[in-house]
C-alpha cells in the first residue's frame, strides 16, 4: 500500500515537473519568435469582428466611439475668415481659430 502511494505521488511530481519543464521551454521558444505560445496570441481581426458582431454591447460601444469621432473631425461651419466693407473700404481678417480656443 505504501509502495502504491510513494509511485503515485512520484508519477505526479514527475508530470508536474515535466509540464513546467515544458512550458518554460515553450516560453523561450517564443520569445525569440520561434512560436506563439501563451503571451503573444491575439485574436484576429476577422475573430474580433466576429465576436464584436454576436455582442450587443460590443456594438452599442462601436457606434458611439464612431459617432464621436465624426462629431471631433466635423466642424460645424464658421463664418468666412475675412470680411470685406465695401462701403468703409476695410477688410477685416480674423485669425483662425486653434482648438481650445473659444
Amino acid at each position: 500500500m505504501l509502495t502504491t502511494v510513494l509511485w503515485t505521488t512520484g508519477g505526479l511530481a514527475a508530470a508536474g515537473s515535466a509540464a513546467l519543464l515544458a512550458d518554460r521551454v515553450l516560453l523561450w521558444m517564443e520569445a525569440r519568435h520561434w512560436i506563439y505560445w501563451r503571451r503573444t496570441k491575439t485574436l484576429s481581426s476577422i475573430g474580433a469582428d466576429f465576436l464584436q458582431e454576436s455582442d450587443p454591447t460590443a456594438r452599442a460601444v462601436s457606434t458611439s466611439m464612431e459617432r464621436e469621432r465624426v462629431r471631433r473631425n466635423v466642424r460645424p461651419a464658421d463664418e468666412p475668415p475675412f470680411r470685406v466693407d465695401l462701403d468703409a473700404g476695410t477688410v477685416v481678417v480674423r485669425r483662425p481659430r486653434q482648438d481650445g480656443d473659444g
